[in-house]
This record gives C-alpha cells, structure tokens and sequence, in this order.
C-alpha cells in the first residue's frame, strides 16, 4: 500500500450478554475500501485476528470488555496499532503519525464523556463541553469539577494550592503570568484537563497541593497558528497588559512561542488593625499600592522527532519583573499618652528569573515504553529596597522631633538550581510500571542591609545587617505499579527522597538537616455499572520552608515592628486519603479526610509590656480535616450549562505554644456556582454569571468570616472566531473583604483587608494561522524547587 494513505476506520461495538462485537470497515482518504489488512485484537488474556472483506469490512469477536490492543497489518508490517477500551459506544477522532503512513484518522464509536474518572485523576473532556467553547483556558478551568479561582489564583477543593502542566510539562511562572498565559490559549485548542488531587509518585511530593495538567490537541500536519490579546483592567486603578504567541508543528518540529508586556496598578490594598492591650488600645490604618513597571516574560521551546522511537527537546523561560510599592500607615495608640505613629514607605525591587531544560526520550517497544532524561537550571535574582520615615506626635498632633527616625533597607537575594532526572514506563502482560530517580541542588546567597539616614546621610548599621547562604541537596527514587481486572484498577507507588540542608549567617547562627522520608501512594478503583465508578486512595506529602521564610534577616516595618524569617523552620508531611463516587456526567461525590504535623506559620509576636510587634515564622501546630465535596453538573434549558459544587469541612488545629489558644476548631464551607449560557445557534455569543461564597473558618490559629463574589462576563465572537471580545465585571458586590481576628499573649487583635478585586475588564484577542499545533510532553526536572520561591 502506497504512502500516505488515510485510513478511516469505524467501530461499532454492540453488547450482548456473554460477548462484545467488534465491527469495522478500512478504507482510505477518498472512501475505497481497504480489503486483505490482517486486524489483530489482543490483550493478556487473549487474541483475536481477521482480514479485511473486499469491502473493507471485518468483524470479531470479543470475550469481554476491557483494554485491548489494536494492530493493523500488511503482509506481516504493522501499519497501524493502538490501545482501545471497550466499554460503551461514542465517538472519537485522532491522529497517528507512523513509518508507513502519512497520515492515519481513526473514528471509532467510543465517545468519550465530558467527565471520565480514573484510579488516579479526573478527566474533564473540554472538547465535549459546550460553555468552553469559543473561550480561553481560564474559561475552560473554571468549570472544570474540583477547582476552584479565587482572586486570580488557581487551587484544588481541599488542597491548598496547585502546579499546573501543559501536556505533562510544568509551568513555573509567578503567578500573575501564568494566569495571563493560560488565557492566551484558546479553549478550543485544549483536549482535556486533568484534576490529579493526590498526585502518584512519579511526580514531587512537595507541597499539599494537587496538578491540573492540560492536554492539548494534537496534529501530524504542517500547521501553525498564532495570537495577540491585549486586556485593560479598571478598579480603582488601572492596568493593562498585551501578549502574542505563536507555534509551528509538522510530523517532526515542534516550535512555540510567548511573550507578554504589562504595566500600570498591580494591586491596591487597604489594611487595618486592632490590638487591645491592658491599658490602650492599638489601631493601624494601611494602604499599599504596587505599581508594575515594564515587566516582561518570554517562553520558548522546540521539540525534534529524530525516528520513530527518539525525539528531544528544550525549553527556555524568562521573566523581568519591576515593581515600585509606596505605603502609608498610620497607627492610632489610644491610652496615657494618645499617640500617632506615620511611616510611608516607599519600595522598589526587580525580579530576573531564566529557566532552562533540554529532555530527551527513547520508545523502547510497540507497547508503549518509554525512557525521559530532563536535565533543568534556573536563577533567580531578587534586588529590593525600602526606605521608609517614621514620626510620632503626642495627642495625634505634637511633633516628637526625638523619635524621628528614617532608614533603607536593602537586600540581594541570588538562588541557582540544578536538577536532572530519568524516567522508565514500561507495559508487560497488562501491568503498567513507572520508576526513576531525581537529583536536584540548590545554593541561595542573600544579604540585608540596614542604612540610617536619620541624619540625613546614610550610615550603616552593621548591628542590623546580616548574610545568609543556604545550600540544599535531595535525591529521589520512585516506583509504581498499575493494573486493570475487567471492573477492578489498583495502583500503588512509592517515593524516597534524602535531603541534606545546611544555613549560615554571619549572625553565627548555623542550621544544618539530614532526614529521609518515604511517600506511599495507594489508589482503587471500581467500575460499579457503566455510569457509576467508586474508588479510594491515600496519598502522603512534605511541605518544605520557601527560601524568605528560612532567611533570619531582621526586616524593619517601622521602629515597632519587624519581619524575620526562621533558618530553623522544619518541613511538615501532610496524609491525605479521599473516597470517591461518579456518575455519569452529573454527580461526583467525595469524602476527604487530611492531617499534618508541627506545621509552620507566620506569628505577630506581642507582648502586654509594650507596641513591639515581631513577625515571624513558627512550627507550631498540628491539623485534622474531613469533609465531604459535591459537584453537580445540569443544564436548566437548552444552551445553558450549570457546574456546581460544594464543600462541606470540618477543621481541627492544636496548638504547641502557650502564647496561642491551644485548641481551634469549627465547621465551615465553600460553595460556588458557574453558569453559561449560549445566546444564539452559533455559539458566538456567550453570558456567563459566577458566585463563590467562602463560610468563615479557622487557618492555623486565625479565625477568618465568611466572603464572596459575584462576577458577571460576556463574550462575543467575529469573522468565523478569529476576533474574541470579552468583558468581564468582577466582585461586583464588594464582598471579597477578608476579616479575621486571633489572639498572641492573652491580647485579642482584629485584622481586615480588601486589595481592590471589584473591577471592568475587556479583552481583544485575534487568532490566525491553522488549527492547534502540537506540543511534545515533557516534565521539567525542578518544578518543586521553582515552586519555593
């Protein structure tokens, strides 16, 4: 058979009670039939084989359903082969790309569901969910069942954040240019979205937190595409930012591109506080502006396939960020005497951050086994400076001419990271097994510097200055095993990772560690009837310190409170186990249940003798939590699709430390709501309404009220979707106000916050060139290190 043949295959498989039928008709691109092909359907169980009738049609028969193997022969030479899973009929399309053929186009009559759940995942068919359509990833991901995003941050119901992948590859971007990367992707262009809230043990065990991992469509073709987006943000101030990408895919290069601009108001947040001591009371008034200069971030990569089995890779990431902060505090002391104390601050720091990682990959057989190598560095470069004044004024209006004081705080913060990694899948008699090893080194050079420009002309303060060098070693080795019997998958891994740490500062104040730690993962899972799935799984993971909170430096708020960082702080492990039950594409129902020991946090050090307050970082307490989760999945008429979800937790912290309470408690909850609706035949105009309300809680010793909001977005598309123009309103009732009160020392303090969330938001984005050009999957090799920034 000559080259570049499409073949297009249709199954159809019909149950019966004992058997499952196979049916199916090759043919090429123009429709002729494909006859005297040798089909072959095998698993470990058993094998099947046929020839294709003169019409191109076969048949055969199957003892089960199940996972089978899919191979196409010609005079002994395999021109096609695949996995398929007999289970229900549907429809799916993809493309394969082999020595023989150009081109191979399969259509099978297994239609995927929007919702697919897995022994170790959920899958959310994006393709299949008609609110995604026309949208941006963020679009896509906010009706995806167990995530949720609020305030611009990304986390998992249950979790306390989350690392988001494309196509198996980790993304380590700060957090407000990954936001603005995922929605320059257009939702049409994505397959799928996976929830991994336990993740198995290939991937980090830092962090409680879970993975979303995007999967992109895939073509064989020569194609390429592009963007450009640019977005205005309006609240109290402004800002904008603009962006373009491009790709280029054929059967063997794989290129990509994005680069992004911003600038103008990055935030602005008003703070107030309240501290009741004996004999006077404590009131701060803040307001804090971020303003972004021209930051830029760039992301780049290439993929090559050498031959059938080899391919490599690399990817680079930089990012400049400028940012110029002025806050203005002014505390109220109400007592014998009345004081007021104003210090306005003025900041600027510049973030430079380069990310390199080249990868490699060997097919090692037709089943599927794979070996990865990825070899990553990045550094990061941290400059800042703060100058801040401080007066003081007897009855809220006599100067105090003695107790000015004015003063730079300058730091330098140099981290590097070098990790490399290899991986191994292999498939044997219907096992699937993955292993491999990690190493990954870290050096951090850090100095403070305290200046005193009291007197107009800055002299230092050595007493107050300080460096810190931190350097950090881990090895890792990780290994699991998975296998499917008919309704029955289990899966189970382990992780073992060493990890050496050693801290100085020219304070003479040495930490050192040494500690092994093992991370089992168990997973089940149980297919009860077509459309219900139940399963359980136990997951345990290490929350290390980031790299500011082990810095000792003693950071100068103003003459009554300081920030400092603790080289002492130790790592915490997290258990998480959660039971799980699905049907259909509608209801998901799970059970939680999470506990951790000596977690640390940060503490406002106060005292009843005195205003000193000292902010620092602490391992002090131990928490439980269970809960169960709902999300439920409707349409109320025609072209309007609702996702919602609930999640009802009880949270138990013990405390250490005698200064705090030693017992805090309570039940709380999260519900949210996302809505879509369809406005006309064509899908190109789109009204979305979104409602999240958060019930009050407790988080470490801090007890917080409830807060919402309400967002409202609309979305137009032109030209045959080339043009997307969206304009979104957010918080539109004021409500994400974070109150919370606490109490250190007997001394009960209030804090409140708003950073400014409600606003009016418009995007222009233009797309051209082909459809989705493919990208190759890697893993970079230190994400979790890039996480700890």
């Amino acid at each position: 058979m000559k080259e570049g043949i499409v073949l297009l295959i249709l199954f159809i498989i019909t149950t019966s009670l004992h058997a499952q039928q196979l049916k199916g008709t090759v043919t090429d691109y123009k429709g002729r039939p494909c006859p005297s092909l040798e089909i072959l359907v095998s698993n470990s169980q058993y094998q099947a084989s046929t020839i294709s009738s003169a019409s191109g049609a076969f048949s055969i028969t199957l003892p089960a359903k199940g996972n089978y193997l899919l191979l196409i022969k010609q005079q002994g030479q395999v021109l096609f082969q695949k996995e398929i899973t007999v289970d229900s009929i549907s429809i799916q399309k993809l493309t394969v790309n082999t020595s023989i053929l150009d081109e191979v186009t399969v259509s099978t009559a297994i239609k995927k569901k929007t919702i697919e759940r897995k022994t170790d995942r959920l899958i959310f068919n994006v393709e299949n969910s008609i609110s995604a359509a026309g949208g941006d990833l963020i679009d896509a991901i906010k009706i995806t069942p167990g995530v949720k995003f609020v305030n611009d941050q990304l986390s998992l119901i249950g979790r306390s954040g989350v690392t988001v992948f494309i196509d198996n590859r980790p993304l380590q971007l700060p957090n407000e240019e990954l936001i603005a990367y995922l929605k320059s992707i257009r939702a049409d262009d994505v397959k799928s979205i996976e929830v991994i809230s336990n993740p198995p043990a290939q991937y980090e065990a830092e962090g409680n937190s879970g993975i979303i991992n995007i999967n992109l469509k895939k073509s064989g073709k020569q194609r390429w595409n592009g963007s450009a987006t640019a977005a205005f943000r309006q609240s109290k101030y402004s800002s904008a930012n603009e962006s373009a990408q491009l790709s280029y895919n054929n059967k063997k290069l794989s290129a990509y591109g994005n680069i992004r601009h911003s600038m103008g108001t990055g935030f602005f947040r008003r703070e107030e506080g309240e501290i009741d001591y004996p004999d006077k009371q404590y009131r701060s008034h803040s307001t804090l502006k971020s303003e972004q200069g021209k930051n830029l971030s760039l992301t780049t990569g290439l993929d090559y396939t050498f031959s059938k089995k080899i391919s490599a890779g690399g990817q680079y990431i930089y990012s400049n960020n400028n940012v110029t902060n002025e806050n203005t505090n002014n505390t109220y002391i109400y007592g014998q005497p009345n004081n007021l104390i104003q210090t306005p601050t003025n900041g600027k720091a510049e973030n430079t951050n380069h990310n390199g990682n080249i990868h490699f990959a060997y097919q090692i057989d037709s089943t599927g086994s794979t070996i990865n190598f990825n070899a990553d560095y990045f550094s990061y470069r941290n400059p800042k400076s703060t100058l801040f004044s401080t007066r003081e004024y007897e009855d809220f209006t006599r100067d105090i001419p003695e107790k000015y004081i004015s003063a730079d705080n300058r730091s330098y913060q140099n981290i590097t990271n070098y990790a490399f990694q290899a991986d191994v899948t292999q498939k044997r008699n219907g096992y699937e097994f993955n292993y491999g090893v990690k190493y990954s080194g870290i050096q951090s050079d850090s100095w403070f510097k305290y200046y005193d420009n009291t007197s107009g002309t800055p002299i230092l303060d050595e007493g107050k200055s300080n460096e810190f060098d931190y350097k950090e070693h881990m090895q890792a080795a990780y290994l699991t095993g998975s296998r499917k019997w008919n309704k029955l998958e289990l899966k189970a891994g382990i992780r073992l990772e060493h990890t050496t740490t050693e801290g100085y500062s020219a304070s003479a104040l040495t930490s050192k560690n040494n500690y092994t730690r093992l991370f089992p993962t168990l997973y089940a899972m149980y297919d009860v009837t077509s459309n219900v799935s139940a399963g359980i799984n136990y997951g345990k993971r290490i929350q290390r310190p980031r790299y500011t909170t082990l810095n000792p430096f003693v950071r100068y708020i103003n003459p009554y409170s300081t920030s400092q960082g603790n080289p002492l702080l130790q790592p915490y492990q997290t258990n998480n186990m959660e039971l799980f039950l699905h049907y259909k594409d509608k209801w998901i129902t799970n059970l939680h249940l999470s506990w951790s020991e000596n977690v640390y946090e940060q503490l406002n050090h106060i005292t009843p003798s005195n205003i000193n307050a000292a902010f620092r970082y602490e391992n002090f307490f131990d928490q439980l939590s269970f809960g169960l989760s709902e999300t439920y999945t409707f349409y109320p008429v025609k072209r309007w699709e609702s996702y919602n979800s609930a999640d009802l937790y009880y949270r138990e912290i013990k405390s250490s430390i005698p200064q705090t309470s030693p017992n805090c408690s309570s039940w709380s909850g999260y519900i949210e709501s996302n809505n879509n609706l369809q406005l006309n035949k064509t899908r190109t105009l789109a009204l979305s309404i979104n409602y999240w309300y958060q019930f009050p809680e407790y988080y470490a010793v801090y007890y917080t009220k409830a807060y919402s909001c309400l967002s409202i977005g609309f979305r137009i598309l032109l030209d045959n979707k080339k043009w997307t123009i969206a304009l979104n309103s957010e918080d539109l009732l004021r409500n994400q106000r974070i109150k919370n009160n606490t109490s250190f020392n007997g001394l009960p303090s209030r804090n409140f916050n708003y950073e400014d969330r409600r606003c009016m938001r418009i995007s222009l984005r233009y797309n051209f060139g082909s459809a989705q050009s493919g990208r190759k999957a890697l893993n970079n090799s230190n994400e979790e290190e890039r996480n700890r920034l």
